[in-house]
C-alpha cells in the first residue's frame, strides 16, 4: 500500500512539472516604426505548431521556456526569438527584399532586353523546364510548355522528324507556321538544336517578329540561347556530365475488331488434295482453310475452330502441314512494336573570368526504335567563345558540327509495312510471334513465305510462286530486314 501511494505521488508531481513547463505567451509583430505586422506568422522552430498574428498584428501561442520562434510576415526577414521566462514577447522585423526580378528575353539576334519593352508577345522556357523529360529534338521538348503553340508531331516511332510548330496568329489558310529558328543569332533548322544545350528560348509569337526579322519572321521566331561558362570566382573551371535512358512503348492504338478472321468470305474452304500438288499436302487434305489472299478481316468468325494457317503450306518449319485453332489476336498489331530505347550522354566543359568566357560541349543520342530494325544515332559537338573587348563590345565565335546518322523506312503514307497495314489491311487471326520467328521462311524454290499468299487451288507445279509469293504484303519482320534506307548527313553551323 506504501509503495502505491508513493508511486501516485511521483505521477502527481511529474504531471504538475509537465504542465507548468507549457504556459501561453502573447506578443505583437511590428516592423521599426512600430506599425503592426498584419497576419505574421509565428512558428515554433522544428515542430509544426504555430499560430498566424491577427490583423493587428497581435497573437497567443502555447509554449515551454527554451522553445525558438520563427517570426517572419510578408516583405520582411525573417527573425528567430527564443523563449524566455515572460508571458510577453513582442518582436520588431527588419524589412527584406520585395522587388520582383525583372524578366529578361532573348530578343533578335542574341540581344537581351525586358519583357515590358518587347514589341511581339513573348514567352519564355528556361533550359530547366524545357528537359523535364529529355526528347531528341527541340520541338517535343516544348510541347505542353507554352500556350500559343501547336505542334503537329508525328509518332516517336518516325525517328528523323521533328515535327512542325504552329503558332497562333499564324497568317497562312494551309497552316504552315513558317517558324524561324534563331540559334545565337544563327538561323537554323529544329534538328541543329541540343535541348541539353539550351540556358533558355525565348518564343516571339504573332507577327509583330516580323519587324525583328523581316519577312522570314513573320509568322513567329524561336529565339534560343544557348549556355555559356557561368562567371563566378576568378578563373573558374565546370565539368558538367549528363547521362540519361528513356524507355517508350506504343500508348494508343485504335479499337479493333476481334471477332471476324482474315479474308471476304464468311466459310472457310474445304481442301482436297490433287495430284501433281505437293505430297506433304495430304497431311491436310479434308481440312479447312480461310482466305489468305484478301488483305481485309471480315472473314469467318472466330470460335476456336480447326484451321490451316497461312504458314502451314510451306515446308521446313516447326508448323509444317499442322491445323491450329482460329482464335483471335487482340494484340497482334501492339506486339509488333517493340520498346523504343534512348540513351543520351553531354558532356560539357567551361572556364569563365571576368571578361571572356570558354564552353566546349560533346553530346551522344543513341536511340533504338519503336519499329524493327530503325535505329538513329547522333553526334553534335558545339564550342562558343566570348571575349569582353570593352563594355560595350563583345567579339564572340561559335561553332557547330553535328552528325547525324538512321535507318529504317520512316514513310508514313498509304500502305506502309507497318501502321499503313495494321490500320487498313490486316488479318485479326495472325499470330505476330509465329510471324517474326517465320521472317525468313522460304519455298523450296526460294520464294520468300507470307501470311497474304493464294489459296491452294492457285497452285501449279510451273508456276509456284502464284500460290507460294506474297499477294499484297510480304511479312512484316522480312520487309523491315530488307530496309536500307540510310539517312545520314553532317552540318558545321
Amino acid at each position: 500500500m506504501l509503495k502505491f501511494k508513493l508511486l501516485l505521488l511521483l505521477l502527481f508531481v511529474t504531471a504538475a512539472s509537465a504542465f507548468a513547463q507549457t504556459r501561453t505567451i502573447s506578443g505583437k509583430v511590428t516592423d521599426k516604426d512600430g506599425n503592426p505586422i498584419p497576419f505574421a506568422s509565428v512558428k515554433i522552430k522544428g515542430t509544426p505548431n504555430g499560430v498566424p498574428a491577427d490583423a493587428a498584428g497581435a497573437y497567443t501561442l502555447k509554449v515551454k521556456t527554451g522553445d525558438v520562434l520563427v517570426i517572419s510576415g510578408s516583405g520582411f526577414k525573417a527573425a528567430e526569438v527564443t523563449v524566455g521566462s515572460s508571458t510577453v514577447l513582442n518582436t520588431i522585423l527588419e524589412p527584406g527584399s520585395s522587388e520582383l526580378k525583372e524578366v529578361v528575353i532573348s530578343s533578335a539576334y542574341g540581344v537581351k532586353r525586358s519583357l515590358k519593352t518587347a514589341s511581339a508577345n513573348n514567352q519564355v522556357v528556361t533550359g530547366e523546364q524545357l528537359n523535364t523529360i529529355r526528347n531528341t529534338n527541340i520541338n517535343e521538348a516544348l510541347a505542353g510548355k507554352v500556350s500559343g503553340i501547336q505542334l503537329r508531331g508525328q509518332s516517336g516511332a518516325k525517328l528523323t522528324s521533328t515535327g512542325n510548330v504552329l503558332l497562333h496568329g499564324a497568317n497562312s489558310i494551309g497552316g504552315n507556321s513558317g517558324l524561324l529558328y534563331v540559334l545565337d543569332g544563327t538561323r537554323v533548322s529544329a534538328d541543329d538544336i541540343n535541348p541539353d544545350d539550351v540556358e533558355d528560348v525565348s518564343l516571339l509569337l504573332g507577327p509583330a517578329a516580323a519587324a525583328l526579322f523581316g519577312p522570314d519572321g513573320q509568322n513567329g521566331a524561336m529565339v534560343v540561347t544557348s549556355k555559356k561558362a557561368k562567371k563566378g570566382a576568378t578563373n573558374s573551371v565546370g565539368i558538367d556530365l549528363s547521362l540519361g535512358t528513356r524507355f517508350d512503348n506504343v500508348y494508343i492504338l485504335p479499337n479493333y475488331q476481334n471477332s471476324y478472321a482474315g479474308g471476304d468470305f464468311s466459310d472457310m474452304k474445304k481442301y482436297t488434295w490433287k495430284a501433281g500438288q505437293p505430297v506433304e499436302w495430304k497431311a491436310l487434305d479434308g481440312k479447312y482453310y480461310p482466305d489468305y489472299s484478301e488483305d481485309v478481316s471480315w472473314g469467318p468468325r472466330m470460335v476456336g475452330q480447326e484451321y490451316i494457317p497461312w504458314y502451314a503450306w510451306y515446308p521446313g518449319n516447326e508448323y509444317s502441314f499442322k491445323t491450329a485453332s482460329l482464335v483471335p489476336q487482340p494484340n497482334n498489331a501492339r506486339d509488333f512494336y517493340q520498346t523504343q530505347v534512348k540513351n543520351y550522354n553531354t558532356i560539357t566543359f567551361s572556364k569563365a573570368n571576368d571578361n571572356s568566357n570558354v564552353k566546349i560541349s560533346y553530346s551522344n543520342v543513341d536511340v533504338k526504335g519503336l519499329i524493327y530494325t530503325t535505329w538513329l544515332k547522333r553526334n553534335q559537338f558545339t564550342t562558343s567563345t566570348s571575349i569582353d573587348l570593352n563594355n560595350r563590345l563583345t567579339a564572340a565565335f561559335n561553332v557547330n558540327v553535328i552528325g547525324q546518322k538512321s535507318s529504317g523506312d520512316f514513310n508514313d503514307a498509304y500502305a506502309n509495312q507497318s501502321s499503313g497495314s495494321f490500320n487498313q489491311w490486316f488479318h485479326r487471326d495472325l499470330d505476330m510471334s509465329i510471324v517474326k520467328a517465320l521472317k525468313d521462311l522460304k519455298s523450296p524454290t526460294g520464294i520468300q513465305a507470307s501470311w497474304n499468299h493464294n489459296g491452294p487451288d492457285n497452285y501449279t507445279a510451273a508456276n509456284p510462286k502464284d500460290f507460294y509469293g506474297p499477294y499484297y504484303w510480304q511479312n512484316f519482320y522480312t520487309a523491315y530486314d530488307q530496309v536500307q534506307n540510310l539517312n545520314n548527313f553532317t552540318k558545321i553551323l
